[in-house]
C-alpha cells in the first residue's frame, strides 16, 4: 500500500473535468478525511499554491488508500494545509425513512452522538456530510457541482 501523508493533494477524473482534493485527517474508525477543493479543471492544468489555499467546498471521508492503490486517484503533490483550516467538531446527515425526509442529524465527530434537528441554523447548514463516499459517488458529486447549499 502506498503511504499517505497529511497534506497530499490528489486528482480524480470525472465526466465534467478533473477534481482536486487534499488529505487532511485519518480517523481510526471511519478512515481518511479529504477536503474538496473548488472547481473542476481541464487536462493540462497546473496546481498552484493558491488553489490549495482556497476554502474547501466541503469535507468527506473517502477510502483514499484503496483508491490510490487501485489507481482511481492520482497523487499530484504535497501541500501545506491552509492555516485557517480546522478539523470540524460536527458533521450532518439527513435522516430518511422509506424515502421520506424526517429530520437532520448533527453528529459529534469525537463521540459520534447524534442530535436530532428539524430546522438547521445557518451554521449547521455549513456542516459537511457525515459518512464515507466511494469513488463513484465522489465523481458524480464533483461532476454535478454538488455543494452544501444544494443539499435539500
Amino acid at each position: 500500500m502506498k503511504r499517505l501523508k497529511i497534506g497530499d493533494v490528489f486528482e480524480i477524473v470525472t465526466s465534467n473535468g478533473i477534481g482536486l482534493f487534499q488529505y487532511v485527517h485519518k480517523d481510526e474508525t471511519i478512515g481518511e478525511l479529504i477536503r474538496i477543493l473548488p472547481c473542476l479543471f481541464k487536462e493540462g492544468y497546473v496546481i498552484e499554491d493558491e488553489i490549495v489555499k482556497k476554502k474547501e467546498l466541503y469535507l468527506i471521508h473517502f477510502p483514499l488508500g484503496t483508491a490510490l492503490n487501485q489507481k482511481l486517484v492520482t497523487k499530484k503533490g504535497s501541500y501545506t494545509i491552509p492555516q485557517d483550516f480546522k478539523l470540524p467538531k460536527k458533521f450532518r446527515s439527513e435522516h430518511m425513512v422509506n424515502g421520506e425526509f424526517i429530520c437532520w442529524h448533527i453528529i459529534d465527530y469525537d463521540t459520534w452522538k447524534r442530535e436530532k434537528v428539524e430546522r438547521m441554523t445557518e451554521e449547521q447548514k455549513q456542516l459537511s456530510p457525515w459518512g464515507t463516499w466511494n469513488d463513484t459517488l465522489l465523481k458524480l458529486r464533483l461532476a454535478e457541482g454538488w455543494t452544501l447549499d444544494r443539499w435539500f
